[in-house]
């Protein structure tokens, strides 16, 4: 009978070294996969313009942030943020993630435009983009931007903003 059980106790080890051998392929197998079929997507911009309207934010400079989401885990927690708490939380959300995301960051006047070649987001893929507004009214002040392509248009007016793109 001590021998069914030592027995048995060799042949549970060796099941389970076994599995930590398959876990060393399968762990180059999501690199390769990783490597050959990156996740996230490349951004389809020529260029981002930003304009402010003259009476814009009463007539006070904007804040505007534009974050590019690297990990996937981000997308549904900063889908959830209005502009407030984005401005209220961004130094926190970066020191937890420095490599989840990246932020440009501009503080316009009303009447200034601004032309941001392409070149200025990277070509690293992304799971989401959003621009962010601090405004002294109320509202989300946020739009996701990563499906626009061509030139993709900022515009700020009186109490919100819209984005488009032209020439796909």
């Amino acid at each position: 009978m001590k021998i069914i059980n030592i027995s048995s106790l060799f042949l549970v080890l060796a099941i389970l070294n076994a599995c930590s051998v398959i876990e060393l392929p399968a762990k180059a197998y999501d690199t390769a996969k990783e490597f050959v079929f990156p996740s996230g997507e490349k951004l389809r911009w020529k260029k981002v313009s930003i304009g402010v309207g003259q009476k814009a934010n009463k007539n006070f400079p904007v804040a505007v942030d534009i974050i590019m989401i690297f990990k996937e885990e981000l997308v549904n927690r900063i889908t959830e943020l209005p502009a407030n708490d984005w401005f209220n939380s961004k130094k926190y959300i970066v020191n937890t993630f420095p490599t989840g995301l990246a932020i440009k960051s501009w503080e316009l006047a009303p009447g200034d435009t601004l032309q941001i070649p392409s070149s200025f987001f990277g070509e690293k893929r992304v799971f989401a983009v959003f621009a962010y507004a601090d405004y002294f009214s109320e509202g989300e002040h946020k739009i996701r931007i990563d499906h626009l392509k061509g030139g993709v248009v900022l515009e700020f007016g009186i109490d919100g903003f819209f984005a488009y793109s032209i020439g796909k």
